[in-house]
């Protein structure tokens, strides 16, 4: 089992959901874990999310993570 690392990607749950789907159509083996405030159904987080990726796929991952800006 390869190790994992966490990434934090601040509050917004919408640009962090798009992310995560680029990353996983790209074939990198990443998850995102949503922070979701109970009243805004989600589009909202309480704190910041982070995405959680397979370290073989972490400079990968920071590499589309720059190209939206973190």
């Amino acid at each position: 089992m390869s190790d994992v690392v966490r990434i934090e990607v601040g509050s917004s749950i919408i640009e962090a959901e798009l992310i995560i789907q680029e990353a996983q159509a790209a074939g990198l083996r990443a998850e995102l874990l949503r922070n979701e405030h109970p009243e805004t159904g989600g589009f909202v987080a309480l704190g910041s999310c982070a995405m959680l990726v397979a370290a073989e796929h972490e400079s990968d991952l920071r590499e589309l993570l720059a190209t939206y800006g973190y």
